[in-house]
């Protein structure tokens, strides 16, 4: 496997000409990352997207990326900014005409923008980079799939997934008021490209690293970091915290955290080698991420879409699998795919159907359906008796006070003695 650190902010194949990024979807890693990286290469940004957002960009040209840890702040301010809506012709000949696109909308937006993407790619002589800061590991793919089903043509372009190694929590200021923008995240600073699928020249990116096997890299930050922030959500939940680093605080969710994490490092040593894997001291360092009280990162917004996280392949149950391939007992990875079927809020679409799917189906139903994961397989077992023993234990609104004691808080206005 072949890595290459990219740490320069200039190319000498586009003969110091000004260098120019559309990116689709204005959002945390559009702005806060992608749009920050860009700007840092010497990138002049057009941003591309749909509603306030648009609007506020295009009127002050400006935003601010604020990256926090610990008492420590630095706040970088990106200039020169255009923004177009996605149904201004601009937007189709930006893309014609820029020197690298990215993309960052969410996946399930992927084949919402592939029509302008297309449109724009169709008009151009010269090959472009389109890159996906989706943190999915198959954007890219399906992306080029759809730009290709309408413009065949595109064959010519490079498509590659872009996995951010920065937490983006939220963006400050309302723009329907005009507010200038501010987008908060930690200074993690690297994203990692698939070198085969690039199309040369590509001008050079503070934190690009170019790797050969990018489905590794996807799963080693979906196994370790993604898990360990899905078990921190969870089992905070549970216990009621709000926030990620008042959590992770918590030693009974500290400990399993780890344990958590471990399990996911330890399939991957067994499949891509310890080098790719890591030691425990790069989980320490996550952990230690997850303690930046400056991000103030809300257990909400990391736990949403459970549905989503309890699939196959994602962050906790496509942990325990390859743990599991590799002769490790997921323990810590089952409590926390139980936690995730124990996830309930209102504001969120898919927690709310996943718990009318448990109350009417049962739990193996509902693995079964989500994860494709058989009831009679050790894992399905595993999940299913940690759900029972935390869902059947928890009044509601109920929290947890200790999993090794499985107690929890005392309702004044519940039922019975």
């Amino acid at each position: 496997m072949c890595d290459t650190n990219v740490n320069a902010n200039s190319s000498t194949s586009t003969n110091h000409r000004e260098l120019r990024a559309v990116v689709i979807g204005p959002g945390r890693i559009g702005c806060g990352f992608a749009g920050d990286a860009l700007a840092a290469a010497g990138y002049r940004l057009t941003f591309v997207g749909r509603g306030a957002t648009i609007g506020a960009l295009a009127q002050a040209g400006r935003y601010t990326v604020r990256l926090v840890e610990g008492p420590r702040a630095a706040e970088r301010e990106i200039t020169g900014v255009r923004a177009l809506e996605a149904s201004d012709p601009q937007a189709v000949e930006a893309i014609a005409t820029a020197d690298l696109v990215a993309v960052s909308v969410g996946t399930a937006g992927l084949a919402g923008i592939a029509p302008l993407v297309a449109e724009g790619l169709g008009r151009r002589t010269t090959s472009v980079n389109v890159l996906a800061f989706e943190n999915e590991p198959e954007a890219a793919a399906i992306l080029r799939r759809e730009v290709l089903a309408r413009c065949p043509a595109a064959e010519m372009h490079g498509f590659s997934g872009a996995l951010v190694s920065r937490i983006v929590t939220r963006r400050l200021g309302d723009p329907s008021r005009g507010e200038p923008l501010v987008f908060v995240g930690d200074p993690a600073s690297t994203f990692i490209v698939h070198a085969p699928s690039l199309r040369a020249p590509l001008a050079i990116i503070p934190g690009l690293q170019l790797v050969e096997d990018y489905g590794a890299h996807v799963q080693k930050k979906l196994f370790m970091f993604s898990a360990g922030h899905a078990t921190a959500a969870y089992l905070g939940a549970l216990k009621g915290y709000r926030y990620v680093h008042a959590a992770i605080r918590d030693r009974e969710i500290r400990a399993r955290v780890l344990a958590a994490m471990d399990e996911g490092r330890r399939g991957l040593a067994a499949k891509y080698g310890p080098a790719l894997a890591g030691s425990r001291k790069d989980l320490e360092s996550i952990v230690r991420r997850f303690e930046n009280a400056a991000l103030n990162d809300p257990i909400e917004r990391v736990a949403r879409d459970p549905r989503r996280k309890l699939g196959c392949g994602d962050r906790l149950l496509g942990a325990a699998k390859l743990a599991e391939e590799a002769g490790v007992r997921p323990l810590r990875l089952a409590l926390a795919a139980a936690a995730a079927l124990c996830f309930d809020c209102a504001g969120d679409p898919s927690a709310c159907a996943l718990q009318q799917d448990l109350a009417r189906d049962g739990a193996p139903a509902v693995l079964a359906r989500v994860a494709g994961l058989p009831a009679d397989s050790a894992l399905g077992q595993l999940v299913k008796d940690n759900w029972r023993r935390l869902a059947g234990d928890r009044a509601p609104q109920a929290q947890l006070l200790s999993f090794g004691k499985r107690m929890w808080t005392f309702r004044a206005d519940a039922e019975g003695p």
